[in-house]
């Protein structure tokens, strides 16, 4: 089940645990529930537990620390510094700050959060090199990086990974950062991979979906007031798109999840799908998904249903359209 992660010596399990909703990204949380989740993904299989110095200012950090703190040779950690962090004594101090949450001397894979145009990359880069020779972190790679940013980042040091917003309403990273990351041997650690939910299986329309989770470029922005960017959207192919996907719900007899996690697991350079859950009962549906294989030809639907969606919504990688990749 588990496989080298690209060019690492890791070996990971094909679904990633995000720990940024045991920190309250989504709601109130019980440190309870946070806890018992995270020991049940464990159970369930995973072994890769993706956290970040801003989920929860390291509260979440905390939480992977005291659910699997003595599975700590076990499972694999990738952690992120605030982009405000990336000036070298920042760095360090972020990384500091980090391991002392996390209760261990390492953290194996460490990505720079999003790009920092303040700071020139390759001294970011250069402090990074630094923290590998300390042994404080064993490799590191970098989130939301597109084509130039990852570019720049491939010329100045050995990038393991690229953490990216990709599922089936958001595949911005076909058009030109997914062949970058395969030729280059980058796997892409996919998050937002359900759609904050709308991927769940949850919701039968577009119109039902939470307010506050209504910002990314799928919504309009005249429409849903906590947009921060200023496009029209696609809700009629969106909507479209959620149709075709819940006929086939219905036509194989997998959940929602299955489908969405199946179809990227099936894509090229993917190395982790990302899914979070509240709870143990949730986490131990989670063995379904790191099971999940997909037929080509449900593959193919599941593609062509979201064609449209992908051709109206463009190459802009930042799923909320702030302008922040490039």
């Amino acid at each position: 089940m588990k496989k080298q992660f690209g060019k690492t010596d890791l070996k990971t399990s094909p679904i990633v645990y995000g720990c940024m909703g045991g920190a309250g990204a989504f709601g109130a949380q019980e440190e309870k529930d946070s806890i018992e989740a995270l020991r049940g993904a464990y159970e369930a299989g995973l072994n890769f537990f993706d956290t970040a110095e801003a989920y929860g200012d390291g509260y979440s950090e905390q939480l992977l620390h005291k659910a699997l703190g003595d599975k700590r040779q076990d499972i694999v950690i990738s952690s992120k510094p605030r982009k405000e962090n990336f000036a070298e004594t920042d760095l360090i101090a972020s990384c500091e700050r980090s391991l002392k949450h996390l209760q261990s001397d390492y953290i194996d894979i460490y990505l720079l959060h999003w790009p920092n145009r303040d700071v020139p990359l390759e001294d970011t880069i250069q402090t990074l090199e630094t923290l590998k020779k300390q042994g404080k972190i064993r490799y590191y790679g970098v989130s939301n990086f597109g084509k130039l940013d990852l570019a720049d980042a491939l010329s100045s040091g050995d990038i393991v990974a690229n953490q990216l917003p990709y599922h089936l309403f958001h595949r911005a990273i076909e058009f030109d950062v997914q062949s970058l990351c395969e030729e280059n041997n980058v796997p892409i650690m996919c998050y937002s991979s359900l759609m904050q939910g709308l991927l769940a299986g949850k919701y039968r329309s577009l119109d039902e979906f939470p307010v506050n989770r209504a910002r990314t470029t799928l919504f309009d922005h005249k429409k849903w007031e906590e947009c921060a960017h200023s496009r029209p959207g696609a809700e009629e192919a969106g909507q479209k798109a959620l149709d075709d996907i819940w006929a086939l719900v219905d036509e194989t007899g997998l959940s929602m999840e299955e489908l969405a996690v199946g179809w990227l697991k099936s894509r090229k350079a993917v190395g982790g799908v990302i899914v979070g859950t509240r709870n143990a009962e949730q986490s131990k549906a989670l063995s379904k998904l790191m099971d999940v294989n997909l037929e080509q030809g449900i593959i193919d639907k599941l593609t062509a249903a979201t064609d449209e969606v992908k051709a109206q919504l463009g190459s802009d990688i930042d799923m909320w359209g702030k302008g922040r990749t490039r």
